[in-house]
């Protein structure tokens, strides 16, 4: 144990700062939506419930009683064929990914590689490995029904509900976590820092939705993560053997990444352009090319290339194994045709969203998107008497955004005025990860600001842990502050994250607000326009 703390860095309050962490994490993570009932009932029933009763419950909307991620269920809505939809409870894009997900595997145990036209064939324009992951939870929850309830059936097919198709968001979100802990200390080896990091995750109202949601956006996050922390390991390595094994696990990561989201491409780039410039840097102050481990360059540069383009683009490549098991693909000329259809699709599409957002807006909090709404049938509020309604919005946690706005504005003179490391690496990485996507010209949602959200809360960490450590007499003081608000503000929104039922009054500013005000504050919506529409600086 000693060994393996001392290889990541890690002493005893680090230890007891991720465990805490982690488990608080996972804790809000799957137990979520937690009512705090002794309010309301004071002298009945638990104090604390993980349940919501009377919300739809089937695709008929029939009233239930649904707990942790089973929780939200949508109701089925006609469609013009007078089919109820969403079929089975699935949230905003849940629609796309749990289905495809399935597929895969029921493509894999229905066809072969040799079927023409499997019925388990799709098109999606995003890569395969985050649908596969929400497929393993899928399979193992049937699993876990069929060995433990006695439930009939394929265990893909009894897994295919809102638990099972979030159960590999909620793990992977939670280590988020304690990966992005381990990121900061490595980055810069201060406690604050990583505490704070790893605190700004756990409560960030856009992390905590994106792992209570069958999406895949959280999975890029995860790797993007755990390729920092490989890289860092790797620049830092004074072996020629952990140099040369943190190359490899750095290819396999990468290659994960990209595999489930075309965004990590910019986390390669990023990192390659910190390895070359590295190198650069210490041969043009010393004329001596000292590579990462005192690795030979002749060793080094093979190693390179398997790890920046061999090993990814086998990990790629193999994350599409389920479309040439059930013949879809019959030969990599079909996966470069399907990757080219995906390209186009994100390039020419030009529909609209009322929920969508223009890229420069996402810092800003302007546009949050409306996963889920019900507003019939769930209760009265006893204090107000007004009906309950649940809502849920992909909105991040107002306090860490934009207090990360003039953190990570500075960074240009930490990295000038104090050679930083760190910041520039925040940097870098925010900027290649964000800005891209000022490129794009197809509907965007808020969502795709959280690849770039890793290095606003860096940014934050960073900034927090400078003046903690230099203004000895107040810094820490604020940062403590800025912690303690930061969770105060995930308490205040959580309604807003977890989908609780709350009166009109306490989600829409008027007459009958509570005195602390009603969660959705900016509403600058304007009831005249289409639908179709998009509006900014409107949380409704």
């Amino acid at each position: 144990m000693s060994n393996l703390l001392h290889a990541l860095r890690l002493q005893g309050w680090d230890v007891v700062a991720l465990v805490i962490l982690t488990a608080i994490a996972f804790f809000i993570r799957f137990f979520s939506p937690i009512t705090p009932n002794f309010i309301a009932h004071p002298f009945s029933g638990q104090p604390i419930s993980f349940c919501v009763p009377n919300t739809p419950a089937d695709v008929n909307g029939n009233p239930g009683t649904l707990c942790g991620l089973a929780y939200p269920f949508t109701r089925g809505y006609k469609d013009p064929n007078g089919v109820l939809s969403p079929p089975n409870g699935q949230v905003f894009d849940e629609v796309y990914f749990p289905v495809d997900a399935r597929s895969d595997v029921k493509g894999m145990e229905k066809c072969k590689s040799s079927t023409v036209d499997c019925p388990y064939n799709y098109f999606d324009p995003e890569p395969p490995l985050g649908k596969e992951m929400i497929a393993a939870g899928e399979w193992a929850y049937g699993w876990f029904q069929a060995t433990f309830h006695s439930a009939q059936g394929d265990y893909i097919d009894l897994g295919f509900n809102t638990f099972g198709w979030r159960i590999a968001s909620a793990i992977i979100g939670t280590l988020c976590i304690p990966l992005m802990y381990l990121l900061a200390l490595r980055l810069w080896a201060k406690r604050l820092f990583a505490i704070a990091a790893a605190t700004f995750v756990c409560f960030d109202g856009m992390f905590f939705i994106q792992s209570r949601i069958g999406m895949i956006d959280i999975f890029p996050v995860f790797f993007i993560l755990l390729s920092y922390y490989l890289f860092l390991v790797h620049v830092q390595s004074t072996t020629r053997k952990g140099s040369l094994w943190s190359l490899v696990l750095l290819g396999f990561a990468l290659g994960a990444g990209i595999a489930a989201k075309w965004v990590v491409l910019a986390a390669v780039a990023s990192i390659g352009f910190f390895l070359v410039a590295g190198i650069a840097w210490r041969w043009w102050r010393t004329r001596e090319l000292k590579l990462p481990g005192d690795v030979p360059l002749t060793t080094y540069l093979p190693m390179l290339v398997l790890a920046f383009a061999i090993i990814p683009a086998g990990v790629y490549i193999a994350s599409w194994y389920p479309f040439f098991a059930r013949g879809q693909f019959k030969s990599l000329a079909d996966l470069i045709a399907y990757n080219q259809e995906a390209y186009r699709y994100h390039a020419n599409l030009k529909a609209t969203h009322p929920y969508g957002s223009p890229w420069w807006s996402w810092p800003l909090l302007a546009r949050p998107v409306l996963y889920y709404a019900e507003y019939t049938n769930l209760g009265t509020d006893q204090f107000s008497g007004q009906p309950l309604y649940a809502l849920s919005y992909n909105l991040g946690n107002p306090w860490i955004w934009w207090t990360s706005i003039p953190c990570v504005l500075s960074l240009p003179y930490f990295i000038i005025r104090h050679r930083s490391f760190p910041a520039a690496v925040i940097l870098v990485g925010f900027i290649t990860l964000y800005l891209p996507w000022s490129l794009i010209t197809r509907v965007l949602f808020i969502y795709e600001m959280i690849g770039g959200l890793i290095f606003m809360v860096l940014a934050l960490a960073f900034v927090l842990t400078w003046f903690a450590e230099r203004a000895t007499s107040w810094g820490r003081k604020v940062a403590i502050a800025h912690l303690a608000l930061a969770v105060v503000f995930f308490i205040y929104f959580y309604p807003v994250w977890a989908a609780l039922p709350l009166s009109e009054g306490a989600w829409f500013r008027g007459p009958d607000s509570p005195p602390w005000g009603p969660k959705l504050w900016l509403t600058n919506c304007d009831p005249k326009l289409s639908i179709s529409q998009p509006q900014l600086f409107c949380w409704n």
